[in-house]
């Protein structure tokens, strides 16, 4: 019979001896070849985490996170950090004006927060949709019958930019600034002959005569046109009255210049659209004049929007463009 010694192996992991069990010693070494691995090796293919190597860099970090992270909520919530020092709110209307969900709520907030005693109208913008020109223009008269609001024109501010500038006590404009356009546009898209090349049509059942008029799908007719031209007249009418009330003139002095053409801000002076000449920096001097606010006082900007890109993307198409799309009348106080 074999020994106790024969039937058993030096381990060459430990060099220690084990059974023989079938070839699987039970040193856990054996039972883990990684072990094996120098160290060395796993340091330079498992390197110490960064927040290890780096800790001051890490940790640094995520303080500065934490602490946007809490100044993001922080702004959303008091609605841009309106704190209670004194200070000017801004109110910026720029490109075609279509939805302002994100303006109305707000001017609403400044119009609730007593730290702020006066607003900068900012306005650089051809104007947009007659109903949506016309909602931010009370919005912003209300504001101003609380606290004063000073309007700033910037390179455009026509057509439904001048009625949304009129809602303020005080407008400035650069003398190059391109103004006026008082008027009212109607967009009606037409396809039909389009779909007569290509053999497509409709047939539209109405209950009323004037149900579908103005329908892209068909020319139209004497009595649409006649139609339409009532509700636009009726649109210029508010439009002028509005520039009337707020420049404090006659609605037949207004008349007189509503015509649909522009002017520069110097002829638009010489009109009375304007009160002064100049850009943002004359008409914050006037509202500090009014507030009687020192110049250093803090002005309040609207929070980030996530329409930001929405807008963007409406503002760049052609109002034309939008009314194909849409296929529907648009009535416009546009340039």
């Amino acid at each position: 019979m074999k020994n106790e010694q024969e039937t058993k192996q030096a381990c060459e992991h430990c060099a220690k001896p084990h059974e023989d069990t079938a070839f699987a010693p039970t040193c856990a070494m054996a039972q883990c070849p990684f072990q094996q691995v120098p160290e060395k090796i796993w340091q330079a293919l498992l390197p110490k985490p960064f927040r290890k190597r780096h800790p001051i860099l890490f940790w640094g970090f995520l303080l500065l996170l934490a602490f946007g992270i809490g100044s993001s909520l922080l702004d959303s919530e008091k609605g841009s950090s309106l704190t209670a020092s004194n200070s000017i709110a801004v109110v910026r209307v720029e490109g075609i004006i279509l939805d302002n969900t994100d303006q109305l709520k707000w001017i609403r907030k400044i119009s609730q927060d007593d730290s702020v005693k006066g607003v900068l109208l900012r306005i650089d913008s051809p104007g947009g949709g007659a109903g949506a020109s016309q909602e931010l223009y009370e919005a912003l008269r209300s504001l101003n019958a609380k606290k004063p609001v000073v309007a700033s024109m910037g390179s455009t501010a026509a057509s439904g930019g001048v009625m949304v500038s009129v809602a303020a006590r005080y407008i400035v404009a650069n003398p190059s600034t391109v103004t006026g356009s008082i008027g009212v546009r109607m967009d009606m898209p037409k396809v039909y002959k389009l779909l007569e090349s290509i053999g497509l049509g409709q047939e539209t059942l109405t209950t009323a005569p004037y149900k579908d008029a103005g329908s892209p799908l068909r020319p139209m007719t004497e009595k649409e046109k006649a139609y339409f031209s009532d509700v636009i007249n009726d649109m210029h009418q508010q439009f002028v009255g509005i520039v009337a009330e707020g420049r404090k003139m006659q609605p037949e002095d207004v008349q007189k210049f509503a015509d649909g053409k522009v002017f520069t801000g110097r002829k638009a002076l010489e009109l009375g659209l304007v009160d002064a000449l100049g850009g943002q920096e004359q008409a914050l001097a006037k509202l500090y004049e009014i507030t009687k606010l020192p110049e250093n006082t803090s002005l309040k900007e609207r929070p980030d929007s996530q329409r930001f890109f929405k807008e963007m993307m409406e503002s760049a198409l052609p109002a034309g463009l939008r009314g194909m799309l849409q296929s529907a009348p648009e009535f416009l106080y546009q340039w």
